[in-house]
C-alpha cells in the first residue's frame, strides 16, 4: 500500500526518479517556502490512507522549490526532524513519525541502492529526479545515530550554479581582470577559501565562459557534482588509485587546451599544474587557504619552485559567501555606533581604489513570504584578488610571508574580500551581520 502509485516518484533501475508533469506541477504549484513544504506535509499527515510515495514527492518537490541545496531527516528519540539547507544555513520544516521516518528511510535506501541489512555503518549512494527534461542529481549519505541512521540529501540542482561570471559578485575592479586571465591561452588562475564558500561555482562558471567547440577542456573533480556540456569530466578516486595526480597526468595525455583541477593537495600535482600552466594549457584549481596571499606561500609550501611560480600563476582568488538581503521586505536604517565607526574606516581604506557612494546608511533583514521569512534570500561571492606583477614575483622569490605577499599586493589597488563585503552593505546586497558571519570587519588589510 505504501510504496504503490509512485508517479512522482518512479524509480527505474538505474536509481532515477521520473516526476511527471502533472505531479511536478501541482506541487510546484502549491510549494513555493518552507512554510508551504510544512502545510503540505501536515495536510497529508492527517488522513488515514497516507502514501509514502505522496511524502517523498513533497520532499523532493519542496527542496527543489525552495533552491535547498540539502534535505536532513534526523532521528531523535521520540520522532524525527526534516530539516532544508538554505543558502548555507539549516531551517527547521516538519516533525516526522518514527513509524514514516522508518518507511522513509528504506526507501531512499533502495532509491540509492544502498543496503537494507546494514545499520551499523555509514553508507554512500545517489539517485536522480528526472523532472522532464531535467536531470537533477541527488547525493545520499546514511549514517549510524544514537537514535537511528541519519539521512542527508544532497541536491544537485542545475539551477543553483546556472550564473555569469557577472553575476558571481565580482566588483567592478577585479571583473575585467578576470575576464581578461580567463582568456589567455597558458597560466594558472587559483581560488581560495573554506569548504562552501563557493569555489566549485566560480570555476565552473570560469569553464561555462570558456568553452567553445574548438576547444579541448577536462576536469578532475572529487566528486564530479554538475555535468557541463562538452566538458570532458573525470572523477579522482583515491580509493582505486586514481587520485588528482594520476587524474591529472591522464588529463594532459588527452591534448587539453584548458584543465580544471577539483583542488592541488600535494607537492607532485602542484608541480605538474604548474607545469602544465607553463607549457600552452589554461589550469584553473582550488586551494584550501584563507587568503589569496596564502595560494602562494601554500605552493611554496608544497615544493613549487619560487622562482617559476609567479611566471606560471596569473592570479590568486580568495572568497567567500553570503546571503543576499530580502529585495521584498528589506529595510533601510541609519548606520550607527561601533557598526559606523568600523565601516568609515574601511571606506576611508577604500577611496583610493574605487569610487564609493556613502550615505551612513545601511539595509538590514526583515523576512516575508517571499524569503521563508528569514530577510535573506540566495547568496553572492564576496572576493579578492592578488595578481602576479613584477612586486608580487621579487617578493615570491624569497620565499615570503603572507603578511610580506600582502604589503607587495597592495600596489594594485585591488579591493580586499572586507572591502568588497563592505560595497555590498552599501548597496544594499548584504547586511553588517551577514559579512560579520565571514570576514572580520577589525582587520582592513587583506583578508587573515
Amino acid at each position: 500500500m505504501l510504496y504503490k502509485d509512485l508517479s512522482f516518484a518512479k524509480t527505474s533501475s538505474s536509481g532515477s526518479v521520473g516526476i511527471t508533469a502533472e505531479s511536478l506541477a501541482k506541487y510546484v504549484s502549491k510549494i513555493k517556502t518552507v512554510g508551504d513544504v510544512k502545510k503540505t506535509l501536515e495536510e497529508i499527515s492527517a488522513l488515514k490512507d497516507v502514501r509514502l510515495s505522496e511524502t517523498l514527492e513533497i520532499i523532493l518537490a519542496g527542496a527543489i522549490a525552495t533552491m535547498a541545496s540539502d534535505v536532513h531527516i534526523e532521528p531523535e528519540e521520540h520522532n524525527s526532524r526534516l530539516r532544508f539547507r538554505l543558502d548555507g544555513m539549516l531551517y527547521d520544516v516538519f516533525v516526522v513519525d518514527t513509524k514514516v521516518f522508518s518507511l522513509l528511510l528504506s526507501r531512499i535506501k533502495l532509491l540509492s541502492s544502498l543496503k537494507l541489512n546494514i545499520k551499523g555503518a555509514g553508507q554512500d549512494g545517489r539517485f536522480s529526479i528526472v523532472a522532464g527534461e531535467e536531470e537533477i542529481e541527488v547525493r545520499t549519505s546514511v549514517v549510524p545515530g544514537s537514535f537511528g541512521e541519519s539521512i542527508v540529501l544532497r541536491i544537485l540542482n542545475p539551477k543553483s550554479i546556472a550564473v555569469s561570471l557577472e553575476t558571481l559578485g565580482m566588483n567592478k575592479k577585479i571583473l575585467p581582470i578576470i575576464q581578461n586571465l580567463i582568456s589567455k591561452p597558458q597560466g594558472m588562475i587559483l581560488t581560495t577559501g573554506p569548504t562552501g564558500s563557493g569555489k566549485t561555482t566560480t570555476l565552473y562558471t570560469f569553464l561555462r565562459t570558456v568553452y567553445q567547440p574548438e576547444v579541448k577542456i577536462v576536469t578532475i573533480e572529487d566528486p564530479v557534482e554538475y555535468k557541463l556540456p562538452g566538458i570532458v569530466q573525470t572523477q579522482a578516486d583515491p580509493n582505486k588509485g586514481y587520485t588528482f595526480l594520476e587524474g591529472l597526468r591522464s588529463a594532459l595525455r588527452q591534448d587539453p587546451d584548458i584543465i580544471m583541477i577539483g583542488e592541488i593537495r600535494d607537492n607532485e600535482t602542484a608541480r605538474v599544474a604548474i607545469d602544465a600552466a607553463l607549457t600552452g594549457h589554461l589550469v584553473f584549481s582550488t586551494l584550501h587557504t584563507n587568503n589569496a596571499a596564502g595560494a602562494f606561500t601554500r605552493l611554496i609550501d608544497l615544493g613549487v619552485n619560487p622562482k617559476v611560480l609567479t611566471s606560471a600563476v596569473m592570479a590568486a582568488m580568495a572568497q567567500r559567501l553570503v546571503r543576499k538581503l530580502c529585495e521584498s521586505c528589506k529595510k533601510e536604517v541609519p548606520m550607527q555606533g561601533e557598526v559606523k565607526t568600523k565601516i568609515e574606516k574601511i571606506i576611508d581604506g577604500m577611496k583610493k581604489k574605487i569610487e564609493v557612494e556613502y550615505n551612513e546608511k545601511m539595509w538590514v533583514p526583515v523576512g516575508c513570504r517571499e524569503c521563508n521569512g528569514i530577510g535573506y534570500k540566495g547568496r553572492i561571492g564576496v572576493y579578492e584578488a592578488i595578481l602576479s606583477n613584477a612586486e608580487i614575483e621579487n617578493v615570491v622569490r624569497q620565499s615570503p610571508s603572507e603578511r610580506e605577499i600582502k604589503k607587495a599586493a597592495e600596489t594594485q589597488n585591488i579591493l580586499t574580500m572586507r572591502e568588497d563585503g563592505v560595497l555590498k552593505i552599501l548597496n544594499g546586497t548584504t547586511s553588517v551581520q551577514e559579512l560579520e558571519r565571514v570576514v572580520d570587519l577589525n582587520d582592513y588589510g587583506f583578508e587573515t
